[in-house]
């Protein structure tokens, strides 16, 4: 059988470093033969929110990992008109690969993952590798770990520094015209500036 495919799928708006460091460390940590960004297109957690278009949030993620042949991009649930739900695109992606699928989520996604569409069907089908990230859902992710897996699901704690900003904080420093070149790759801080993102609600 193949090596595993790590997913790491988020609204990405947008991607910021955080995002690769979780990435590279997946990638490493759990022997994958590759990383595939997914862009979020209808993302039913986030229905009413302000998000940039899918072309520009697809742009930064191609241009994020633009250089590092084990990541990629697929536009599957951009496509999508209804809401995707991460139960299906593990489904399909299983179909379609014919290998192993694991999701990679931070840790506030493990917390409140009770409450994602078909969670009983989660536990048994999925398999999570989770990224520490503050949260105000929790603050023991190994321990939420444990308990996952205690149920019968699979979650494997990646071991790395907690991711310590979201794209909600770095929407926040633009809009209010600050910086937030340090936590963004250099070629999605020039394209944000180049198509004047995130200086309003979107």
């Amino acid at each position: 059988m193949q090596k595993p495919i790590g997913v790491l799928g988020g609204t990405f708006n947008p991607v910021h470093n955080g995002h690769l460091a979780m990435a590279r460390a997946a990638l490493l940590q759990c022997n994958l033969s590759k990383v595939i960004f997914l862009p979020n297109g209808n993302p039913p957690h986030k229905i009413g929110e302000a998000i940039a278009s899918p072309e520009h949030r697809l742009n930064m993620v191609k241009l994020a990992i633009d250089g590092t042949d084990a990541f990629e991009v697929c536009d599957y649930e951009l496509n999508r008109a209804e809401p995707s739900y991460t139960v299906h695109t593990n489904r399909e992606f299983k179909r379609r690969y014919d290998c192993p699928v694991h999701f990679i989520i931070g840790a506030d996604s493990l917390y409140t993952l009770s409450k994602w569409y078909c969670y009983e069907e989660l536990v048994r089908e999925c398999s999570f590798i989770v990224a520490d990230r503050q949260s105000r859902y929790g603050s023991d992710v190994a321990k939420a770990c444990r308990e996952h897996n205690q149920k019968g699901g699979s979650a494997i704690l990646l071991s790395m520094s907690a991711i310590d900003v979201t794209s909600t904080d770095i929407r926040l420093i633009l809009k209010n015209g600050g910086d937030a070149s340090k936590y963004l790759p250099s070629s999605v801080d020039e394209y944000i500036k180049a198509h004047n993102l995130y200086q309003t609600e979107v």
